[in-house]
Parts: C-alpha cells; sequence; structure tokens
C-alpha cells in the first residue's frame, strides 16, 4: 500500500544504506532468495515502465485438491478460465447486492474435468457426478512459489494482490512511494512489508517479492546472525500470475470407452473404498497413458459402482443375533464375508443382483442424458464377488428360488442391461468355484461367455490370492496342466510388449533363492513328488513352497498324451497371472494379495491396452 511524504516514520531521516543484490537457488522446490550487498546503487522510487495492471483471466489458474495425496492440482484451461468467468460474474452480483449473498439465486454449475464433475463456485467445491460423496476443494491461483509453481491460499493471495496494485498500479502516483526500512535490524531497503500470522512478505520492486517465514527458528537465526555482524537472510521468491496462460483449446478429449468398476465384499464397512480404489486405478493409467502414448487420441474414464449401500436385505437381524463377544472381528465378518451368504442365499440373491444391475443402468442413462448421441463403448472392470454378479446379470442367471424379498427385483432382472460390454475384466475372481458348483453336466466345456453378450473375457489374478481361482480348466479339464498367461512388465522394454515364451510362462520365481530340496534334486518340474522332500523340510519351504507344484498330490503327473488335443484348444485365452516379484509368491503375500490390483502397475497397462488394442500397434 502507498506511503504518504507526510506520515514518514523517523527511519526515513536515517541515511540510506546499500540496497541488497539478491541470488537464488532451489530448496525443496521452491526458490530461496538471499540478499547481498551491491555497492554504488542508489534505490530508487518505483520507475514509469514499472507498473502492474490487474491480472487478466489467462493469467490467472484454477486448482482443486483431491483426496488422495492432498495437493493442488491445476484445471485444464478450457475449465479454469470458464470457472473464472462464473466466478467474476458473482463476485459483481456480490458487490452490487452490498455482500448480502442469501438474496443471490444459486450459481451456475460448472462440469469440469471432461464432463466427470460440477464447480460449486459458491461453496468452492468440485463435486462428482456419477457417484456420490467425493467432494475436492478448489482454489483460485494468483500467486505462486517461484519454482514449484505452488499457489498461495486464497485469502493471502487477495492480501498481496491488493498491496501489490497499490503499490504499482498505474493510477498511483510514484511520489505517494518512497522505500522504506520497515525494520532498523536489516541493511536493505524494502518498499512495503504485510505482515500474516506465520510469514511476512516483502517488496523490494514490481518484479522482486519475497516471503519470508516467521517461525521460531528463522527468529533465532535471525538474532544470532545480527549479533554476529552478518546481515544475511532467505526466504521464498513469488510469482505473480501462473506459468503459462490459459486456453480454450486446452481441454480434454471426449470420452471413448467407459468402464464400470465393480466392487465385491466388505463394501458395507467403509462406503467410499471402491471410489479410492478407482481413483487409484484411473491414476495409474492415466500415468501409463502419458508416459507410453502421449499422442494417444483415445480416452478413457473409470465410474465406481457401489451397489451394497442400497441394499435393505435381512435388516438388522444379524446384528440382533451376533454376540457381544469379540465384536471387532464380528463386526468384521458381518460387513464382508456376510455378502458372500447373502448373495449365495435364495431368498436375498436376486435382491442383491437386481440392486447392481439398477446402478449399472441407472450410471448409463445419466451419463447418455449429458452425453446425447454418445458412440463409445462400455467395459466392466470387477473384483472378487463383483465378478460373479456381474457375469450373472450378463448371462441372466436366475438361481434355484423365485422368490424374492424384493418385489420389484424379478420385474428388474427381466430388463437386462440397457448397454452391449466390450470387455470384462475380472480380478481376483472366485467365478469358476461358483459355476462349478451349479452344474452336474458331464461335460467338461461350459459355455461361459458367449460373444454375442459380452466380446472378451479376462481372469486377471495373482498367484498369491486366496480368493482367486481360474476358469480355463472348467471348460477343457486338461488346461489344468498348461500355464495361464502372465501378464508382462508394464511398458514392456522401450514401451513394447515382451512376447511370450514357453519358458516366460511358468509359475516359478527366479528371483527367490534356491531351498533344500532345489539344491538336491535336478529331476524336472512336473515329476512325481519326492517321497523324501519331508527330510529337507524348512520355515523358508513353507513360506515359498506354497505354490511349489512338484510337492503335493494335486500337482500335474506325466502323461503320456498331451494335455489338450487338437480340437480341443480355447478359441481365446481367459487366463492371466501376474508375475511374482520378490517375494510376492508366499502365504505372507496372502494378506494383501487380494486387494492389490488396483495400484498395480502392470494391471493396469494390461487394460489400458485391451481397451484399445491399436494402441501398441
Amino acid at each position: 500500500m502507498s506511503i504518504n511524504l507526510s506520515e514518514v516514520d523517523p527511519f526515513s531521516e536515517m541515511p540510506m544504506e546499500l540496497p541488497m543484490e539478491q541470488e537464488s537457488y532451489e530448496d525443496d522446490d521452491q526458490t530461496i532468495v538471499e540478499s547481498s550487498p551491491k555497492n554504488n546503487i542508489e534505490i530508487n522510487a518505483v520507475s514509469e515502465a514499472d507498473y502492474a495492471e490487474p491480472l487478466i483471466p489467462e493469467e490467472i489458474r484454477w486448482f482443486y485438491k483431491d483426496g488422495v495425496d492432498k495437493r493442488w492440482n491445476e484445471f485444464c484451461g478450457y475449465d479454469s478460465l470458464r470457472i473464472e468467468r462464473i466466478y467474476q460474474e458473482r463476485q459483481n452480483l456480490i458487490s452490487e447486492s452490498n455482500d448480502e449473498t442469501n438474496d443471490l439465486p444459486p450459481a451456475e454449475k460448472i462440469v469440469v474435468r471432461g464432463g466427470m464433475y460440477d464447480i460449486e463456485i459458491d461453496n468452492m467445491k468440485c463435486v462428482s457426478i456419477y457417484w456420490p460423496g467425493e467432494e475436492w476443494e478448489i482454489m483460485r491461483g494468483t500467486w505462486y512459489y517461484d519454482g514449484s509453481w505452488i499457489p498461495l491460499e486464497t485469502e493471502h493471495s487477495k492480501v498481496i494482490e491488493k498491496v501489490h496494485l497499490e503499490l504499482f498500479q498505474k493510477e498511483s502516483s510514484n511520489q505517494n512511494i518512497i522505500t522504506c526500512d520497515t525494520n532498523p535490524s536489516q541493511s536493505y531497503k524494502v518498499l512495503h512489508t504485510e505482515q500474516f500470522s506465520e510469514f511476512h512478505v516483502d517488496w523490494h520492486s514490481v518484479n522482486d517479492v519475497t516471503l519470508y517465514s516467521e517461525y521460531t527458528p528463522t527468529k533465532l537465526m535471525r538474532s544470532v546472525t545480527s549479533k554476529l555482524g552478518f546481515a544475511k537472510t532467505t526466504g521464498y521468491r513469488l510469482k505473480r500470475g501462473y506459468k503459462t496462460r490459459t486456453n480454450m483449446e486446452d481441454k480434454p478429449r471426449d470420452i471413448d470407452h467407459l468402464v464400470f468398476v465393480v466392487h465385491g465384499i466388505g463394501q458395507k464397512r467403509d462406503t467410499g473404498k471402491i471410489i479410492r480404489n478407482t481413483t487409484c486405478f484411473r491414476d495409474c493409467v492415466d500415468w501409463l497413458k502419458q508416459k507410453y502414448f502421449p499422442n494417444s487420441k483415445h480416452r478413457v474414464e473409470f465410474f465406481p459402482v457401489e451397489w451394497r449401500s442400497s441394499l435393505k436385505l435381512d435388516g438388522d437381524i444379524v446384528d440382533a443375533i451376533t454376540p457381544y463377544s469379540v465384536l471387532s472381528i464380528r463386526h468384521l465378518l458381518n460387513t464382508s464375508a456376510m455378502d458372500i451368504l447373502y448373495y449365495t442365499s435364495p431368498l436375498y440373491g436376486a435382491e442383491v443382483r437386481a440392486g447392481l444391475q439398477k446402478e449399472l443402468n441407472s450410471l448409463y442413462c445419466m451419463f447418455a442424458s449429458r452425453h446425447p448421441g454418445w458412440q463409445g463403448k462400455i467395459s466392466i472392470l470387477a473384483h472378487s464377488l463383483g465378478c460373479v454378479i456381474v457375469y450373472d446379470i450378463v448371462t441372466g442367471w436366475i438361481g434355484p428360488d423365485t422368490r424374492l424379498s424384493c418385489p420389484q427385483a424379478q420385474e428388474v432382472l427381466l430388463q437386462g442391461l440397457q448397454f452391449p460390454i466390450e470387455n470384462l475384466f475380472c480380478l481376483g475372481s472366485p467365478l469358476s468355484v461358483f459355476l462349478a458348483l451349479r452344474t452336474r453336466t458331464p461335460s467338461n466345456r461350459l459355455d461361459v461367455m458367449p460373444q454375442s453378450l459380452c466380446k472378451r473375457f479376462y481372469n486377471i489374478f495373482h498367484w498369491s490370492d486366496p480368493v482367486a481361482y481360474r476358469m480355463e480348466p472348467l471348460l477343457e479339464r486338461g488346461y489344468s496342466k498348461i500355464e495361464p498367461v502372465l501378464i508382462p512388465p508394464y511398458g514392456g522394454i522401450d514401451g513394447q510388449q515382451i512376447p511370450q515364451s514357453p519358458s516366460s510362462l511358468n509359475n516359478v520365481d527366479p528371483t527367490l533363492p534356491p531351498t533344500e530340496n532345489d539344491d538336491k534334486d535336478d529331476s524336472p518340474v512336473d515329476s512325481p513328488p519326492n517321497r523324501n522332500a519331508e527330510k529337507g523340510w524348512s520355515l523358508w519351504d513353507l513360506v515359498r513352497g506354497g505354490w511349489n507344484i512338484r510337492e503335493g498330490p494335486s500337482s500335474p503327473t506325466p502323461d503320456s498324451n498331451p494335455p489338450i488335443r487338437p480340437g480341443q484348444e480355447l478359441a481365446q485365452r481367459l487366463d492371466y497371472v501376474l508375475r511374482a516379484v520378490g517375494l510376492g509368491r508366499n502365504y505372507l503375500y496372502t494378506v494383501t494379495a487380494h486387494t492389490a490390483y488396483w495400484n498395480n502397475y502392470d494391471v493396469a497397462y494390461f487394460v489400458l491396452t485391451r481397451l484399445f488394442p491399436t494402441l501398441e500397434t
């Protein structure tokens, strides 16, 4: 703010000291400013060329803070400009109504991030459109830390911007602004100092604004250095206006593939879990797309489908019959494993299917109403029990009992899904167990997923996942002796997938140290069980040996006939296994293996390249 000559403080009568020449270096992604004396230069008032004009919309950037890493992320230029326009209109209305916001009509909602979120400008929130509960804080960025370009908080930026314009706006007379020493212990001059609770900001010129922390260590250091005769101090240089200007051409592409993400058990215990998992998986896909396919014109969006919270099922009967002993464990079982019992129950199974089908159709109809004429494709990514429920909905499986606890369930199920399915990705799926227990047919071949209902079916699992089962041996028993397809590392080599070879499809992890049996026995992997293996038993064998196929009566045995005869091959492979890394194939990993798909980049890369097969070509 300006200082009149008539209000000169006592320090203005003191001889002027030499100004400071500033040097900068990077610290924690922010530019640290050091001051050192500069000889034979007199400090000047604001020159006629050093004026500051109000920021234009293209210099302002809007940000949102997501719920995962809690950091500010910038909106694209298209979104930022539209948010700024509504913000300015709102501020003008508030000014005209004398700050009486209660009488103002609701602000116009702004659809951002490619049609996935709404901006509520009055609440400064970014709210998800297609799923409940996801709200992000937004802010208007005008001042930033140099180097990192992290925006200052809105309230601080408002004060700094107001002072900056009062100091340097062209309408201000530079005779009303003088240089003054706000702290006699400092050996340099500032035009103005603005004090905040945790820091203060000094203006040295129109392009030289520095923030200094007021924390106790900084004060102590200033005191010590001052007593020792050192006049050097540090701070963070601030920048006004974002590093790149916004433009309306900076906008996301149209969605050409939609993926519904369906959760399994445990959602009743944590209703926001599927939203967080979907966000994590989406971030993995986005990172891979930017790294390996930056020029791709494709765009995929992942919609979390939360079907559990809307179901009533038994009400509170299970809770009423639950004893008070070991409540925490019982509560965990009631909110997770109980979902399996509900679904296998002839009384509630149809209600569960109707609930998920209703959510899927509702999401599709909502999306279609906002994107009329959309011609993209739709896939489903399901986890655990969700794979079974989706399969039953797609194939129209009704179950052994027609009695329905919900009268509307039968009507809902008779509709079928209102959209075709391109791909069904099953993660950690027990579907084959459910199918095996439903049929007594002597034939080994089952028509698992007709292509008329779903073009491609992928059964993805980790070696250590105790819930996941293979699908291919259910169709052809001989596939129990053929390894599932190994999902290669994401990106492969230089962005190209690693070609499959017979040696790469075994289930032996070369990164694990050999056991005693490995050192003494050079027999083939498919040899009969070693009867003397018990002599070499060790704790490491127990940890590692869960997947040692030479052990146990169920391991494959030599056969004079090949496992698959001509004419028995599957038209498409169904089972895809993740590579085991480090200790990823042992009993200790089973605790987390079933939920480790969401942040696995191999899975994300596999899904991305199957959604858009032309990416790798």
